[in-house]
């Protein structure tokens, strides 16, 4: 990992307190810092009025103490004289009210005005600082605070042309999205509008291209502000994803930048440290190379309903949690713990008075422990595909269940048998790995289908896999293309809160779905209390017709993966060089890998290796 900083606000504070934040940068080890990304109007004042004499001063004083720079683009807050001059570019929710000033990201990504005077700032960054910087990020947080969607007219306009361009023709639309179903056949593409503030179940066709629609106006935006940097600077360029967030098609988007970047806070109300994992794995997976938590929660923040306070020691375990996973750096947000504004409340490096945390001496000393780059050797692919995600949203037979929350569940349950998981999507090699589990996946592309078929490890499926096409229509039989590599046949199937079962002699519990099968050509190895088959087994195929907790799949996935670690509170990844093995917890824990007994201080790193 060779990336150590933090983010930093110059704009925030007076010229004069610019040397002392920098010199504890140097004496801490802070050696690069992200700024800018909210500047627009420190920069564009008024319209066509331009003031870099903040960014300039700032960014000098920087590089004249070796420290390096990420500079965001300032897109996401557009500013008062803008929206005054424009109002159409401030966004709808979904209840059809504009959504307006006074916050941040309140704008239509396809709003023409919005759009060139966006570029146009883009475009005075971009020839302002060239490589002056040492890497941009574009934008900040896209789709944060439920801004992925928004329905004005210029939305409905560019929603139109791209299904025009999607679909060729309305007639082949209407096929698509089943519209002889409740009246709803169009003639032209003009009488097609967003379903909002409807009586009852929006058409779940449109629903889904809905979803994709909202996704790829941001990835457009990316690529436009991508393109505009890429003319006038060679630095990698990033955007900084965030936790648990499936709005947006990040597999497809990461496609467009150097390198990852992500914003890794407490997700739920309950800290899990393995849930923080499950995110590391799928930002590494969606370029399968290493990725920049460019804004690490620190400590309290600001945000939630209750902000609860972690001793400073977390933060050293989160940036060593971050390395184990493949991060090549770590950047606590925020450097200069502010008095004002809205995010007054969220923690920093330095406390309100500029002196420095036990945050900061926490996250200062992990240096020591955490340099160059960890590579994960691959050993169990758990398949993904944010499209599932958007298709378990709409029209559910259990609205209880969550598609991220479920394959989180066999996440851990593979992290606590002491393996490694990679995520893995439709257009990629498996070959490398041992064991591919394919959860809930409604939708299975014909590739993804083959790939399976040739896979020489074992298989694990889920209820809820290869039921559907990529229109969201459910298939005629169930799993649609799978169901003689598996030898069973999903007959019928219904919702469920909790049943108990049995599965290799031992009692679980199953939630949220329950399939019917047809055993064709399996042998049942767990089964309902009711009887009905559980889980099935066909040569080295799996098929688990509900949904398991991670105590279900750990004891299932031990047909095929022998448990390297006893004890919890611990996670491991196995990589080159010994494996790493980091206490989750503020206390000793006691763990046996490989058979070998190791104690571990509280928030400990250790390197095992077992020669």
């Amino acid at each position: 990992m060779d990336i150590y900083g933090a983010d930093y606000y110059p704009e925030h504070w007076d010229k004069s307190y610019w040397g002392n934040h920098i010199e504890l940068m140097k004496k801490y080890g802070i050696e690069w810092v992200r700024i800018g990304e909210f500047m627009w109007s420190v920069v564009e004042p008024r319209e066509g009025e331009f003031d870099f004499s903040i960014l300039d001063e700032s960014i000098q004083l920087l590089k004249d103490n070796g420290i390096k720079i990420i500079l965001g683009t300032p897109t996401a807050t557009p500013p008062a004289w803008l929206v005054n001059k424009y109002p159409e570019i401030l966004p709808k929710g979904w209840d059809g009210r504009v959504r307006g000033f006074g916050s941040r990201r309140h704008y239509s990504l396809n709003s023409k005005p919005y759009l060139e005077y966006a570029l146009r700032i883009t475009e005075k960054y971009a020839s302002q600082y060239k490589d002056t910087v040492d890497a941009w990020q574009i934008d900040n947080e896209f789709g944060c605070h439920g801004t992925t969607y928004s329905f004005t007219d210029a939305d409905l306009i560019a929603f139109r042309d791209w299904l025009s361009e999607k679909y060729e023709s309305i007639d082949n639309l209407n096929k698509a999205w089943g519209t002889v179903f409740w009246s709803q056949t169009y003639n032209n593409w003009d009488e097609i509008v967003f379903p909002i503030n409807t009586p009852t179940f929006e058409n779940p066709h449109q629903m889904l291209d809905i979803y994709r629609f909202m996704s790829d106006s941001s990835i457009d935006f990316l690529k436009m502000q991508v393109d505009i940097i890429r003319k006038h600077s060679s630095k990698p360029i990033t955007h900084n994803f965030m936790i648990d967030f499936m709005d947006l098609d990040y597999r497809k988007m990461a496609q467009f930048i150097d390198f990852v970047s992500w914003d890794n806070y407490i997700a739920t109300e309950e800290y899990d440290p393995l849930r923080q994992s499950a995110n590391h794995a799928l930002m590494r997976s969606l370029k399968h190379q290493p990725f920049l938590v460019i804004e690490q929660q620190p400590g309290r923040v600001n945000w939630r309903q209750v902000n609860d306070n972690y001793a400073g020691e977390y933060l050293g375990m989160w940036t060593k949690q971050a390395y184990i996973a493949g991060a090549m750096g770590v950047m606590p947000f925020r450097f200069d713990q502010i008095r004002f504004g809205a995010e007054q409340y969220h923690a920093g490096l330095l406390d309100y008075a500029g002196r420095p945390t036990k945050r900061l001496e926490s996250y200062s000393k992990t240096k020591e422990e955490t340099g160059g780059i960890v590579n994960q050797k691959p050993e169990v692919a758990i398949y993904f595909d944010y499209e599932n995600e958007w298709m378990h949203r709409i029209n559910h037979l259990n609205r209880n269940f969550k598609y991220w929350d479920g394959i989180v569940e066999i996440y851990k349950a593979v992290k606590k048998l002491g393996y490694n998981v990679e995520f893995v999507f439709s257009d990629e090699d498996i070959d490398d790995f041992d064991v591919l589990i394919v959860p809930f996946a409604f939708y299975i592309p014909d590739n993804f289908i083959d790939k399976i078929r040739k896979f020489s490890g074992a298989v694990y499926m889920t209820a809820m896999s290869d039921v559907k096409d990529e229109y969201n229509w459910l298939t005629e039989k169930m799993p649609s293309h799978l169901i003689e590599e598996f030898g069973i046949e999903v007959i019928d199937f219904g919702a469920i809160n909790i049943q108990s079962g049995i599965l290799l002699n031992q009692e679980v519990k199953t939630y949220y779905w329950k399939d019917e099968i047809e055993v064709v050509d399996a042998k049942v190895i767990g089964a309902f209390d009711d009887g009905l088959p559980l889980v099935t087994l066909k040569n080295n195929r799996y098929y688990v017709s509900s949904v398991l907790d991670n105590k279900g799949w750990s004891l299932l996935l031990t047909e095929s993966l022998k448990p390297r670690i006893v004890g919890n509170g611990c996670e491991v990844v196995n990589c080159s060089g010994g494996t790493r093995i980091l206490n989750l917890e503020e206390i000793e824990k006691t763990i046996y890998i490989d058979g070998k007994k190791l104690v571990l201080k509280p928030f400990e790193l250790r390197i095992f290796d077992k020669r």
